[in-house]
C-alpha cells in the first residue's frame, strides 16, 4: 500500500518555506472562518447520494466554553474532504490505503459525523474523536443520518463505528486507545480543520506521532485544512515534518472543492522511523 500511495503522491516536501510560499501564492478566495452555516440549527447536505441532517449547536458556538467551541458546527474542510473520500476514485482509495479491511480514526471530529456517514459499510471501522463536550450531539447525529441512509446502502453490511473522547493536551494516547480496542493502532488517521492555533500545534503533532507509534507497519495521517495564516501553517508544518515525511496530494488528484486555489489543501505524513526502511 504505502509503495503505491508514494507513487501516486510524487515529490517529497522538503523546504517547509517553499511549500508555504506555494500554496498561499495561490489565489485564495474568501471563505470567513470557514463554517457552512453557523447560525442554522439543522445543516441539510447530500453527499454522493446520501441526504445528511446535522444538528449543530449555535449557543455552544458563541459561549465562553474554557478549550474551545470550534467542534459545535461543521466546517467547510469536513464537508469538503467527506465529498472527496466518498468518491472511490479517489487516491486513498486506488492505493489501497483505504479497503474493506482499514481501520480510520478522526482527530477533532467535532459533531458533523460527515466521515463515519460516508465511509460506512465501506471499511472495517470508523472512530471518532474529539473532546467530550461535542460527543453528545454527534452520536445523536450519527444515529439519525445511519437510519436515515441504511436503505440507500442496499442493505450492505455497517462499518463499526465508535466515539471516545480525547483531549490532545491531556490524555495518555496510548491509554486511550487501549482502553478503546486499538491497543495495534489505526490504518489512517484524518485530521480536518485542526490545524488554527499555535498552542495547538505541539500537542496535536504529538497526538499524530504517537498514534503512529502503535504500529510497527505505517499509519498514514491526513491532514485537510483552509489556508488561513501563513504563519500558522509554517510552524505546524515545520514542527510535522521532524518526526513526518510529508507530500501534498496536488490538485489534479483532488475534487473541485479541494484542489488549487480554492482555499484548501490536503497533506499526508508517514512517520520517519517506519517508513526510511520500506
Amino acid at each position: 500500500m504505502t509503495a503505491k500511495l508514494l507513487e501516486m503522491l510524487g515529490e517529497e516536501i522538503h523546504d517547509v518555506d517553499e511549500e508555504t510560499f506555494e500554496l498561499f501564492s495561490q489565489s485564495i478566495p474568501s471563505q470567513d472562518l470557514g463554517m457552512l452555516d453557523a447560525k442554522t440549527h439543522v445543516l441539510g447536505l447530500s453527499i454522493a447520494g446520501r441526504d445528511f441532517e446535522i444538528t449543530q449547536s449555535p449557543g455552544l458556538l458563541q459561549s465562553q466554553r474554557e478549550g474551545g467551541t470550534t467542534g459545535a458546527a461543521v466546517w467547510q474542510s469536513a464537508f469538503r474532504f467527506a465529498e472527496w473520500i466518498a468518491d472511490s476514485e479517489n487516491i486513498l482509495w486506488k492505493s489501497g490505503l483505504l479497503n474493506a479491511d482499514t481501520i480510520t480514526l478522526e482527530l477533532g471530529c467535532g459533531i458533523a459525523g460527515l466521515i463515519p456517514g460516508v465511509l460506512n459499510g465501506r471499511v472495517r471501522r470508523v472512530v471518532s474523536t474529539d473532546q467530550a463536550y461535542v460527543l453528545k450531539t454527534l452520536k445523536e447525529n450519527l444515529v439519525a443520518n445511519e437510519k436515515g441512509n441504511r436503505a440507500k446502502r442496499h442493505a450492505s453490511p455497517s462499518s463499526q463505528i465508535d466515539v471516545f473522547p480525547l483531549d490532545w493536551e491531556k490524555d495518555d494516547i496510548r491509554s486511550v486507545m487501549r482502553e478503546n480496542g486499538l491497543a495495534s493502532g489505526v490504518d489512517v488517521v484524518f485530521a480536518c480543520d485542526c490545524i488554527y492555533n499555535y498552542a495547538l500545534l505541539e500537542p496535536f503533532v504529538q497526538t499524530c506521532k504517537d498514534m503512529c507509534s502503535l504500529r510497527t507497519s505505517s499509519t498514514a495521517v491526513v491532514i485537510v485544512q483552509q489556508l488561513r495564516q501563513p504563519e500558522v501553517f509554517e510552524q505546524w508544518l515545520t514542527k510535522f515534518q521532524k518526526s513526518f515525511r510529508t507530500w501534498r496530494i496536488p490538485g489534479e488528484l483532488l475534487s473541485s472543492g479541494l484542489k488549487d486555489d480554492t482555499g484548501f489543501a490536503v497533506h499526508i505524513g508517514l512517520l520517519r522511523q517506519l517508513t526510511s526502511g520500506e
